[in-house]
């Protein structure tokens, strides 16, 4: 069982994304993935050599967590 530094069990080994794709899939820009990147901040990444990949299960559950019922929510 593989799991993300912030502890989510990772499972379904689908193939990873690449920027372009995890960008697509949060509605942002490219550039902001890389800002992130940049920073230190929001999403984790892997990085195989140059080439940058996001994990579509970290990815779901980013966009998971950020789930609200109303804009008074945090």
């Amino acid at each position: 069982m593989l799991k993300t530094r912030a502890g989510q069990v990772l499972g379904t080994h689908l193939p990873l994304m690449n920027e372009r794709e995890a960008a697509r899939q949060l509605g942002l820009k490219v550039s902001t993935l890389r800002r992130w990147r940049w920073q230190g901040r929001e999403l984790e990444f892997i990085k195989i050599g140059h080439a940058v990949r996001y994990d579509p299960d970290v990815v779901n559950a980013y966009i998971e967590a950020r789930r609200r019922t109303s804009t008074s929510q945090a």
